[in-house]
């Protein structure tokens, strides 16, 4: 029986997310899961669905309840990270604030994360709970399935966007892999 990842492409249509320098994090966003869904699409035992394949803008508690109908196995969303301008950088991740530290669901983030800052150089910021009051992310909250929402990077970091840029591959490589070992391929 084939495995189900689903793949949220952080933002798109009218809700570009964050910008720098021309720089959207809806397109870097979009850019990156489909290569990440290209890579897991020539493996066996692999099914990809993404939130998006163009710039529209899915309302986000559907994307979720996409994957939960869809019977996804583990699901990712796909963001890049802001704070002010050249004054943060590095990647993290995000879990639903009831995950348990060192449970299933946070060592998988935790592989995501680590896996793509050892391939890339980006400043590893951690593995994060959310909160009720902000950061209990849609995506995160109501799935039924391990999910993560993965920062890849500060788009208002110039540091970051070269990371991003030079190490495109590596990175999708990377993320795709921790997916596969995630879902037990």
């Amino acid at each position: 029986m084939a495995k189900k990842i689903y793949i949220d492409a952080g933002h798109g249509g009218n809700s570009i997310g964050a910008s720098y320098k021309g720089r959207k994090e809806q397109d870097d966003c979009l850019r990156l899961s489909l290569a990440i869904k290209s890579i897991l699409e020539t493996q066996e035992n692999v099914e990809v669905k993404l939130s998006r394949e163009s710039d529209i803008n899915p309302d986000l508690e559907d994307r979720a309840r996409d994957a939960n109908v869809w019977g996804a196995d583990y699901f990712i969303s796909v963001h890049r990270n802001a704070f002010s301008p050249n004054k943060a950088k590095g990647a993290e991740v995000w879990c639903y604030s009831k995950v348990a530290v060192g449970g299933t669901t946070y060592n998988m983030s935790k592989e995501i994360l680590n896996s793509l800052c050892a391939v890339t150089g980006f400043v590893n910021r951690g593995v994060k709970l959310g909160a009720p009051s902000y950061t209990d992310y849609a995506v995160n909250r109501v799935t039924k399935m391990s999910s993560c929402l993965l920062e890849v990077g500060f788009i208002d970091s110039d540091t970051d966007n070269a990371i991003f840029d030079t190490y495109f591959a590596e990175m999708a490589l990377s993320i795709s892999k921790s997916l596969l070992k995630n879902v037990g391929l």
